[in-house]
């Protein structure tokens, strides 16, 4: 029922209160906050993981330690070097390739298995060249050779890789989480790799926390910055999966979400009920997805007794110890002894992982945006209360107009 939660969020959000009023002359609604600017403010829930200090093992270039870094001035002759993808690297397709090259290369060309990428040459200041190779899955190699201004080949270098369409792919689902889940493996729109980072305070690209352009029913209602925060990314996650049945279903894009004789209303999600309960504001005291998705009869709550039952797909709110929250994406339980002791997730996150599995040979840290992370109970050494833990699922839209 919505507004169940109400007594429980006052008593730990209280904690933070003080503190977060004087650091933004604002009442405190959660532990961290994104604005909206309009004619007013508003507070919205932030999103941080809880933990801005994770540093953990970040892409690395090439193993050996020959020639500059990427952020080194090459040196003042013929030398070349390629340093992005790493030799021997699965990486997403289309595929960037970055070099370096000193100032007695004028002009470069790349080889891929012995078939030229472009016509003609490409100045060596470039730097960066993106190929879309089509076929993935196999190993290729690359040979990109550096020229004089006389034309003459001056310097070598390759490497081998791997491309593919994404990187460490969610298994699907069944219902609407199956069109969640193709949203979070879309690479190309949303790559874990830090190209659209993290950002709920200073220079963002825009108010509302979402990536790209966001659309409903044919309305343009949220301004895309290139970067997020948690509650509106997965608000633009749930947007992109609709929009993806609609495709799925031949519906037109101003169909509007309807579960039997439930409809989400193009004001309910702008700025009215639904998106006032998604972020946290207005007719509630903090965020739950499930309390949107409940408010406009287009989803249900999980309970505790329901967690057995939990999906990847799943949209999750979670509240800590400190006050703080965060928005995100079911992915797996984590169990000790076959107890759940907390919960691994999607979102956008401060610092988090490539991969939905931690132990995935191509996992990397330290990645800000679009990520997966992990969280422990407060039992468990964790600071996540359990009796504040939302869990919500949208049903599968009726599929006429």
């Amino acid at each position: 029922m919505v507004g169940h939660h109400i007594l429980f969020a006052h008593s730990h959000l209280l904690l933070e209160e003080t503190t977060h009023e004087a650091r933004r002359g604002l009442s405190a609604v959660s532990g961290c906050w994104a604005v909206l600017f309009f004619s007013f403010f508003v507070a919205v829930p932030g999103c941080g993981t809880g933990d801005d200090t994770g540093v953990g093992q970040q892409p690395s270039a090439r193993n050996d330690e020959s020639g500059p870094t990427p952020t080194e001035k090459p040196p003042s002759t013929a030398y070349l070097r390629l340093w992005s993808p790493a030799d021997g690297a699965t990486v997403v397709d289309p595929v960037t390739f970055r070099w370096r090259a000193g100032s007695g290369v004028g002009t470069v060309s790349l080889e891929c298995d012995g078939l030229r990428l472009h016509p003609g040459v490409l100045p060596a200041d470039q730097e960066s060249f993106t190929y879309d190779f089509g076929g993935v899955g196999e190993e290729k190699t690359l040979v990109i050779t550096g020229y004089d201004d006389a034309r003459q080949s001056v310097a070598t270098d390759g490497l081998r890789f791997t491309p593919v369409r994404t990187l460490c792919p969610l298994e699907g689902q069944p219902e609407f989480n199956g069109y969640v889940i193709e949203s979070i493996n879309d690479w190309a729109r949303y790559p874990r790799d830090g190209t659209y980072p993290y950002c709920w305070t200073g220079d963002c690209g825009a108010a509302w926390g979402q990536i790209h352009d966001g659309y409903y029913a044919s309305e343009f209602l949220y301004e895309g910055g290139e970067d997020c925060f948690c509650s509106g990314h997965t608000l633009e996650l749930f947007l992109r999966a609709y929009q993806l049945f609609q495709e799925d279903h031949d519906l037109p894009e101003d169909t509007l979400y309807s579960h039997e004789d439930n409809v989400l209303t193009v004001d309910a999600l702008y700025l009215g009920a639904f998106y006032q309960y998604w972020q946290g504001w207005g007719v509630t005291d903090y965020a739950s997805a499930a309390d949107a998705l409940v408010s406009e009869g287009i989803g249900e709550e999980l309970f505790e007794e329901d967690w057995d039952s939990v999906w990847p797909g799943d949209f999750v709110n979670i509240w800590r110890t400190d006050g703080s929250g965060h928005s995100v994406i079911f992915v797996d339980w984590i169990e000790d002894d076959g107890v759940k002791v907390g919960l691994r997730y999607y979102g956008c996150n401060t610092s988090g992982e490539t991969c939905p599995d931690p132990d995935d040979p191509a996992n990397q840290w330290g990645i800000s945006g679009p990520s997966f992370g992990e969280e422990y109970f407060e039992g468990a050494g964790g600071r996540v209360i359990e009796e504040l833990l939302f869990i919500g699922r949208a049903f599968l839209p009726d599929t006429s107009p």
